[in-house]
């Protein structure tokens, strides 16, 4: 693989981990640059899935110091993805990835209309019980998830932050440093699957493993200072254009 390739690669992975470390949807951005550099679909999606660990893994480490991951909720959500995970990365060739898009952008709108109508969701902490309902809701929902993670992955991670901010009832904040461990296990078992069946680009999945490293260093590291208003103006911005780009694509 050429520089040029590797650089596009690395700079992508640099600014979809800032942004994606804190609002999800990386996998929008270096996905479609993936497949521009002319790999498979499916390679582009199992090099996706390696280089992301970059982001998930980084993300957790800076999160656990800041002591904002909730290791319960965490477990729940990250066991049941990874399963899932393990099925939707064996039916990636099976399933209609464009249809599924399709469904993914439009629940995305009416799930972000539901944000913006309640000013003060994933804003400020909730008195919050979390009975055994919340959690078998929780490991339904992570479950889906992670099929669809495990096959294509885009806003895998902003689904999660939903669930964080609907059934655990956790700020943005929270939710962000929640998620990252569910998603590392989500993407790793992904990637292991993929790599199995010969579907990874190893040079251009280690720059985009680097860049999304970097990105999601300062993403988390600078989270704090921007705080959960602000974050929720990020989510809002940047799922209203990815589910926008679905609908369109």
């Amino acid at each position: 693989m050429d520089l040029f390739s590797l650089s596009i690669v690395f700079i992508a992975g640099i600014l979809g981990g800032c942004y994606g470390t804190l609002v999800g949807g990386t996998s929008l951005i270096t996905i479609p640059v993936l497949i521009f550099l002319g790999l498979p679909p499916h390679t582009a999606i199992g090099t996706d899935r390696l280089g992301i660990t970059g982001l998930t893994s980084v993300g957790w480490y800076k999160f656990h110091e800041k002591g904002w991951i909730n290791y319960r909720i965490a477990l729940v959500m990250g066991i049941s993805a990874l399963v899932g995970s393990f099925f939707g990365a064996n039916l990636v060739l099976q399933i209609s990835v464009a249809l599924l898009r399709r469904v993914i952008a439009i629940t995305t709108v009416l799930m972000l209309i539901l944000v913006v109508v309640q000013p003060r969701l994933g804003v400020e902490k909730r008195d919050r019980i979390i009975r055994r309902r919340e959690y078998g809701v929780g490991i339904l929902i992570s479950f889906i998830i992670g099929i669809y993670g495990g096959f294509y992955g885009a806003m895998a991670g902003t689904f999660l932050l939903y669930l964080s901010l609907f059934v655990f009832k956790q700020t943005f904040l929270e939710g962000t440093a929640t998620l990252k461990l569910p998603s590392l296990m989500m993407t790793t078992v992904a990637a292991a699957v993929f790599a199995s069946k010969g579907a990874i680009d190893y040079p251009l999945a280690a720059a985009m493993f680097l860049g999304c490293g970097i990105g999601s260093y300062f993403g988390a590291h600078y989270s704090d200072r921007i705080g959960n208003v602000w974050i929720k103006r990020l989510f809002i911005l940047i799922v209203l254009i990815m589910a926008i780009k679905l609908l369109i694509s």
